[in-house]
């Protein structure tokens, strides 16, 4: 069984193909509260993070252990998709994978964290799909810059000579730091 639902349009485009694998990521918290989550329809699994796989019939999914409990109970909606949008289909410049997309879902996020890895991604993608280049990374660069000196102060603080840049793979960052860090970006000029 799989732990997420899938709307009548998407298991009747999952027929028409055949099979799917869905890789899971959450990103964010839209402004009405709901967690935003990105379904990607392959298997976009980053050896960076650790993933739950669940199979049912035609259905493989890969969801990230850390955020299991988010994403558990979403529901993933087809909106349709022409063969001639693969020409020009990027998974990096879209939140909509092939059609498919995790509609809005209310659950708590106050306990959701992302590693360093994925704050990253997540700032990439935004700032890729509305800037051109070299803006985008000037904005990227300003947003994860931002996270780095505000983890390294709060280490300075607790922890007096101990912090080192290594430790930023360890370091967790809530959905508000992330928000704080893409607000500072975009205020970048």
């Amino acid at each position: 069984m799989l732990p997420f639902e899938l709307t009548d349009s998407a298991r009747e485009r999952i027929e028409q193909v055949g099979k799917a694998t869905m890789t899971f990521r959450v990103w964010a918290v839209m402004h009405s509260g709901h967690l935003a989550i990105e379904v990607f329809f392959e298997d976009m699994r980053s050896p960076e993070i650790e993933y739950k796989k669940f199979q049912d019939k035609n259905v493989i999914a890969y969801i990230p252990t850390n955020h299991y409990d988010f994403i558990r109970g979403v529901t993933v909606d087809f909106s349709g998709w022409d063969e001639e949008y693969e020409v020009n289909y990027s998974h990096s410049m879209t939140f909509n994978h092939r059609g498919f997309e995790c509609l809005p879902h209310q659950v708590e996020t106050s306990e959701i964290r992302l590693s360093w890895f994925e704050v990253n991604e997540v700032i990439k993608k935004l700032f890729w799909m509305n800037y051109l280049p070299p803006y985008c990374l000037h904005r990227q660069a300003a947003a994860s810059n931002y996270l780095r000196v505000k983890k390294a102060e709060e280490a300075a603080r607790d922890y007096p000579k101990r912090w080192r840049e290594e430790e930023l793979k360890l370091t967790l960052f809530s959905l508000e730091e992330l928000g704080e860090a893409i607000q500072i970006g975009l205020n970048e000029d």
